[in-house]
């Protein structure tokens, strides 16, 4: 068993910096806390050093194992400690690295009061800063603790054998696919024949490269061999080989010398890779041959190995398979069209597959378990390797209650096939780097199939701490980074394209979410509780995060409140009872109550002092607490589609917040002193007691807006007409109007930034008229998109009207996206 450390190591690795940045501001510390503060800082550092050895063991013992738990509480307690620091001393006035000098220009202006000022301020808090130096007393203990234990246990890897290889060699994993029985295959026949056609078919004289990707388990490496099967059938090549490159390659060991063994006489040669890459092309001089690279993970060892693949104008091939659709697309001669990528099975060729291994070819599941058998396949999701997985575990086995066991339980059992698939997804998830394995684990949170909304997650990446400050990238686009990282690497699925080509949702294969529930529980990185299950989470300690589906009023019977209230993230999926008491809940950052049913008691919501995302959209709450201007960490509040009628006053005073989504709730006054907002979602915006958008007009860094209109609410003179005027929104770069308002119109030079004009009617104009004018004078503008609930002349003018000034008028010719009645058109 591989030890858990993944995220952990990326944690504790910035830890350092921020106990760094402690000590640069000028909090007033008790004596010898300074020193303590400098004593973690080094100390963690070195324990950084040690965890990433531990991660380097391939079958650690039970002291390392309980080492690196123990370092993983300390971790989420220190950094507890850093965060809660600034909020305790001084109500969180010195939490950021500008409130320090702010107080020291303010002392020597301000001369004797402000000294006064500062002596009281010591006194006043002075309680507070020996409860925070005891803290910091007692987490130097536990440091000193774990380094004695680093010291006492040796965590070195065993010896390596002279191969390189560290006791018995393991078996590949994939070796089942390269000696495949062909007739016991399903499915492969269309891309086996397509793929062959992709690499003879085309006329092509000169060398082409061909690369087959797809998610892990989904067959890559059995369609290549079919492939080479037949075209060696068919005598199209003078010489073929097959190598497997792996995540930890052996270039001259093994992939060199394996090729020079299957197209020559052997190799008896030394160990210099250049007379390797010599002697090989000198044996494919005046041959064509079709090579076979399997299972490539990085660039560096594709650039050595197409140094050895010489082109004569023989119509030579190269088959390259990888998990990676961006390496797949670099290998290739076209980037397009020389890339197959493997998809998953048809519902029938899956219950074939799963049918054959299982109880036999040609023989059908048994009536008993018939139910079972159409849950387990469908939990499979049309991955190759997981059905014959999960059918390999059952074969000849007809007991009910096994299958029962088999399909309530995610960890994987002894059978060889399934420690098979954990072995082939731990490679994937073992080569990421450790920022995306915390992004990765995060996404355990959600329910298997569930739609992930992007902007959602982005939102709770940021406000957990998994992305780091950039210096030429927001936080926002490097989060958005991770995912299309992740999505190259197969290991989440893209959903519902925008017009720009980027997915509004995502999800996870169901067999990528068991693996990662499981590896959450293994680092108790995530706490998952299903009332239609028993709990998933295998851990007694601390729960971190915790995850609710399918709750119920009791689903936190068995988690103590003491176990929860070191929580840093808290996540409901069903009734609003199961939301657990929030009044000890300290160190919350992430609250997301989206879509819970029933009553929702906030008691104790403005005490959460670390909250920096709070999420009520579609719940049945009707008012938000007066003193929510408490929350000076918050970055994002959603409101959406709840019963909330106004908005606190005191809302004005979060100066943290970034995202504002506030449904039909009435907006605060004097929200342009909201500088920090960068999206806003409202409606009522031109209600009959008068419009707020100059206001919003005033919003420094405002970059999206979302509109919800009534033209029934829309009073005097703009009853059938709205203006956007030249002034204001100087940073928005994305506009959306949603509802049944009648007419807009941009004057010349208005919203000078605004590269996408989203417009969504229920209806166009009774009389047939246009209703949007003036999309010419948006000098940014790059993507329009329209949308009408129905089809009218009034939707038929207004659409007509804006291709029109897009085509002919707008000296950008920006992309124009119609639906009627959810239908492109």
């Amino acid at each position: 068993m591989e030890i858990a450390v993944g995220a952990l190591s990326g944690m504790v690795d910035a830890l350092p910096a921020k106990l760094g940045d402690l000590l640069q501001q000028e909090y007033t510390l008790l004596s010898g806390a300074r020193g303590d503060v400098g004593f973690l800082q080094s100390e963690l550092g070195t324990m950084n050093a040690a965890l990433l050895r531990c991660e380097s063991l391939e079958s650690p013992d039970v002291q390392t194992r309980a080492w690196v738990a123990q370092v993983r509480d300390l971790a989420y307690d220190i950094e507890d400690w850093i965060d809660l620091f600034a909020h305790r001393v001084d109500g969180g006035a010195a939490a950021s690295p500008g409130a320090a000098a702010a107080t020291s220009s303010s002392s020597s202006s301000g001369g004797f009061l402000s000294w006064v000022r500062c002596c009281v301020n010591k006194v006043t808090t002075l309680p507070a800063r020996h409860v925070i130096a005891t803290e910091l007393q007692e987490l130097k203990n536990r440091v000193i603790e774990l380094s004695e234990q680093r010291k006492r246990y040796r965590f070195d890897p065993p010896a390596r054998h002279a191969g390189g290889r560290s006791g018995v060699a393991a078996v590949d994993p994939r070796l089942v696919a390269l000696y495949a029985d062909t007739s016991s295959l399903v499915g492969l026949d269309a891309p086996v024949k397509k793929v062959s056609e992709m690499v003879v078919d085309d006329g092509t004289t000169g060398l082409k490269v061909v690369s087959i990707s797809g998610m892990p388990g989904a067959g890559k490496t059995t369609l290549a061999t079919a492939v080479l099967r037949r075209l060696k059938e068919e005598n199209k090549f003078h010489c073929s080989a097959f190598v497997s490159v792996g995540q930890k390659p052996d270039i001259v060991g093994k992939t060199l010398k394996g090729i020079l063994s299957q197209i020559g006489n052997g190799y008896a040669g030394g160990e210099d890779i250049g007379r390797l890459i010599g002697m090989l092309r000198d044996e494919l001089k005046d041959k064509r041959y079709l090579i076979v690279i399997d299972d490539l993970w990085g660039r560096t060892e594709w650039s050595t190995l197409k140094c050895c693949f010489r082109d004569d104008n023989l119509g030579s091939r190269i088959m390259v398979t990888t998990r990676n659709d961006e390496l797949a697309k670099e290998c290739s001669s076209n980037s397009d069209e020389s890339v197959y990528k493997t998809g998953l099975l048809s519902d029938a060729d899956s219950k074939d597959l799963f049918s054959n291994k299982a109880f036999g070819k040609g023989k059908d599941c048994p009536n008993h378990l018939k139910d079972l058998y159409d849950i387990i396949v469908e939990r499979c999701g049309g991955l190759p390797l997981a059905i014959s997985s999960a059918a390999g575990a059952l074969a000849h086995r007809f007991s009910k209650d096994e299958w029962e066991r088999y399909e309530s339980n995610l960890l994987p059992s002894s059978h060889s096939d399934e420690l098979n698939l954990k072995q082939i997804l731990n490679l994937s998830y073992n080569d990421l780097p450790s920022h995306l394995k915390s992004c990765m684990l995060y996404l355990s949170i959600f329910p298997n199939k569930y739609e992930i909304d992007v902007e959602r997650l982005v939102r709770r990446w940021i406000a957990e701490g998994f992305i780091a400050d950039a210096r030429h990238a927001s936080k926002e686009e490097t989060a958005r980074s991770y995912l299309t990282d992740l999505i190259s690497r197969n290991l989440i699925q893209a959903l519902h394209l925008r017009h720009n080509g980027t997915p509004s949702c995502y999800t996870l294969h169901p067999v990528i979410h068991d693996f990662i529930v499981v590896k959450s529980m293994e680092e108790n990185f995530v706490t998952v509780l299903d009332a239609k299950k028993e709990a998933l989470s295998t851990n007694n300690g601390t729960v971190r995060r915790l995850s609710l589906q399918n709750s119920v009023k009791q689903d936190l019977a068995g988690a103590r409140n003491d176990m929860i209230k070191h929580a840093r993230s808290v996540t409901v999926f069903g009734h609003a009872n199961g939301v657990p008491r929030l009044n000890d809940m300290s160190v919350l950052r992430v609250l997301d109550l989206e879509g819970c049913n029933g009553p929702l008691c906030l008691d104790g919501l403005c005490k959460l002092i670390l909250l920096r995302y709070l999420n009520l959209r579609g719940t049945d709450v009707s008012e938000l607490p007066a003193q929510i201007g408490e929350l000076r960490c918050l970055e994002t509040l959603d409101v959406r589609s709840t019963k909330v009628k106004e908005l606190p006053a005191s809302i004005v005073s979060l100066e943290k917040l970034m995202h504002l989504l506030a449904g039909n709730a009435k907006l605060p006054g004097e929200i342009s002193k909201m500088n920090g907002l960068l999206t806003l979602s409202c409606a009522n915006v031109w209600k009959n007691t008068g419009s707020v958008l100059p206001e919003l007009a005033d919003l420094a860094n405002l970059r999206e807006l979302e509109l919800f209109c009534d033209a029934s609410e829309i009073s005097g003179d703009n009853k059938t007409r709205v203006s956007f005027s030249s002034d204001g929104f100087k940073r928005l770069k994305q506009l959306s109007i949603q509802g049944s308002l009648p007419s807009v119109a941009f004057v010349n030079s208005s919203l000078r930034k605004v590269e996408v004009l989203e417009l969504k009617y229920e209806k166009g104009i009774s009389d047939g008229s246009n209703g949007v004018s003036g999309i010419e004078h948006l000098p940014s503008l790059k993507h329009v998109l329209i949308e009408f609930s129905q089809k009218d002349a009034g939707a038929t003018a207004t659409i007509a009207s804006v291709r029109n000034a897009a085509e002919m008028v707008h000296p950008n010719h920006p992309d124009v996206s119609v639906k009627v009645d959810g239908k492109a058109i």
